[in-house]
Parts: C-alpha cells; structure tokens; sequence
C-alpha cells in the first residue's frame, strides 16, 4: 500500500520522471498531507514504462507520466457498491485537470487507459488488490509525446 495508507482520499498520484531538470529519473509518489514528492525508486523507467503501457513509447519520450491507483477501501466504507464508480471518476477528474493545467503551460497531454495491470503495478510497488493502478496521462513538450 502506499506510503500515505491513512489518508482520507481514495485516488493516489505516483510519477513516473523520465527527463525533468534538476530532477532524479525514477518513480515518485505524491504525498497528499505534506504537499511533496517521495522518491520510491531510482533510475532509467523508460523501457519497463513504456512495456508496462502496451507499447506505447510516449510514456518513455514523456518528460513525466502520471499513474493513478485507487485504494478502494477508503470510499467503500461510505459508498459501498458505488465505490468503484466513483473512484474512477475521481480519476478521471484528476486527469481533465491535468490536461488543462498542460495546455495553459504550453504543454502536452495524453491519457491512458490501455496498460498491463500487473505491469503497472509493480512499476509503482502496489500489489494490485488494496491498491491498484486505474489510469495514467503523461505530460510534456508536445514535439516529443
């Protein structure tokens, strides 16, 4: 489970950094209470991301791709069977907000449905059933998605 297990929300951000200034390559989770990013693993993703991805190399030409997980307990609790509709719409959400926030910064976006799950998972140390990857986008320079 991720790193922030107690947080209130059901929707956790990682990144996935394949070319950002003054930042390390690797995988990143986004820590919701203290606003940060915790590196969880280092290095070189490309390949392994864009596998993970079906194929699609725009996650490794991408200088950053996001992964959203969802942790389906924290909304079952209130929501029950309505859960899963909601945590995929969060997601979604999240990534229209994202896409906007791409373009006015110039900026490019795709999002991705299409991926290996277990794939994915591993990518960003999940295990799939208390918590699990549900949509990715990837963000960057247009010329190079």
């Amino acid at each position: 489970m991720s790193p922030s297990a107690g947080a209130l929300y059901p929707v956790e951000t990682y990144l996935l950094v394949n070319r950002v200034d003054k930042v390390e390559s690797g995988i990143y989770h986004y820590a919701v209470r203290s606003h940060s990013l915790e590196l969880l693993k280092k290095g070189d993703l490309k390949v392994e991301s864009a596998s993970a991805a079906l194929g699609q190399n725009m996650v490794a030409r991408a200088q950053v791709a996001f992964i959203w997980t969802a942790v389906f307990k924290r909304s079952k609790w209130k929501y029950k069977q309505r859960t899963y509709r909601y945590v995929y719409l969060d997601a979604g959400h999240i990534a229209a907000h994202l896409s906007l926030a791409a373009v006015s910064l110039g900026l490019g976006s795709c999002q991705i449905a299409a991926f290996f799950d277990d794939e994915v998972n591993a990518l960003v140390g999940v295990d799939g059933k208390g918590e699990s990857a549900i949509y990715m986008s990837v963000a960057g320079k247009p010329l190079l998605l």
